[in-house]
């Protein structure tokens, strides 16, 4: 798919792979020049590989570039489990990512790669579910998170309403995502036609519903203690495809949250690829840089810039 959107997968990952919970579980690294350096780890989406979310994001080269370690680990059976209670799909054999990635968190900073007070996690879809999952659980320590096309599950909002513990938070949500819609519902286009015909009594059997990402927004804005109103701005010009609204909450001494919203943007990675067509998974905004959008972010995290 990579290949057929004109994509060409990045030299220099080797797979490693470390043991946890008696599964062999697998990663590729593009280190930083520096030792102990800021830690991203990229989360591809259901379907996809590290390499492949490399690929896609570009992370592999500017990362380093920028002094950022970047990890790609790869998901069991290509799939994260992101906190759906009642998802199959999302819980493939009871497997605990989140093991996983504090066991890959502690592996870097042994091997003196990364720094553990400096972990970031950037997700796509099925990847920033589980990307804000655990940041609202807390179930590791995290210095920020990037969600793209995807804010969080309803069953993981249901089970803790505010966020346990403040975090830096970048969004990038398109208006006409046709898998995560923005504003909320059943995910994928046979989660609406399961909403529309419940089986058994049970709405959505085994896909589960989106929560908005201006809601999610909202939600991380009052875990970070904000209490003054967004800063506005409609970024385009010459050479833009889609219009963006940036919408940055941000108070001094407080992680800031950013919500880019991508006016008819898809389910895609803004500034990368259109890896399908549009009738699928709709636009990629070409305009818009996510991947050095979030370095800065991962950078100005790091400087406990709150502003």
């Amino acid at each position: 798919m990579l290949a057929r959107a004109g994509m060409q997968m990045p030299g220099g990952l080797d797979e490693v792979a470390i043991d946890v919970e008696g599964r062999r579980r697998t990663y590729r690294l593009a280190p930083a020049p520096q030792a102990r350096a800021p830690l991203l780890i990229a989360l591809h989406g259901a379907g996809a590989e590290g390499i492949g979310m490399a690929a896609l994001s570009g992370l592999a080269g500017r990362g380093p570039g920028a002094g950022i370690a970047v990890a790609f680990p790869d998901g069991w059976g290509r799939l994260w489990n992101d906190g759906r209670g009642s998802s199959r799909r999302a819980r493939p054999d009871g497997i605990d990512d989140i093991a996983f990635l504090g066991a890959l968190v502690e592996r870097l900073a042994a091997d003196g790669v990364a720094d553990p007070a400096a972990v970031h996690l950037a997700g796509i879809s099925n990847g920033a579910f589980l990307a804000e999952h655990i940041a609202r659980h807390a179930r590791m320590p995290l210095a920020g998170i990037t969600l793209v096309a995807g804010a969080a599950t309803a069953d993981s909002r249901q089970a803790s309403p505010r966020p346990a513990r403040p975090t830096h938070v970048v969004m990038f949500e398109g208006t006409a995502d046709p898998i995560v819609p923005y504003a909320g519902g059943p995910i994928g286009r046979l989660g609406r036609a399961l909403e529309r015909r419940p089986r058994r009594g049970r709405a959505n059997p085994g896909r589960v519903r989106a929560v908005g990402a201006e809601t999610v927004a909202a939600d991380w804005v009052a875990a970070n203690g904000i209490s003054v109103a967004p800063v506005i701005d409609r970024m385009g010009g010459a050479g833009a495809d889609l219009a963006v609204v940036r919408m940055a909450w941000m108070q001094p001494g407080r992680p800031q949250v950013v919500l880019y919203r991508i006016e008819g943007g898809g389910h895609t990675w803004p500034g990368g690829p259109q890896y399908l067509p549009p009738r699928l998974v709709g636009a990629a905004a070409r305009g818009l840089d996510a991947t050095g959008l979030i370095l800065e972010s991962v950078g100005r995290a790091g400087e406990g810039d709150g502003r």
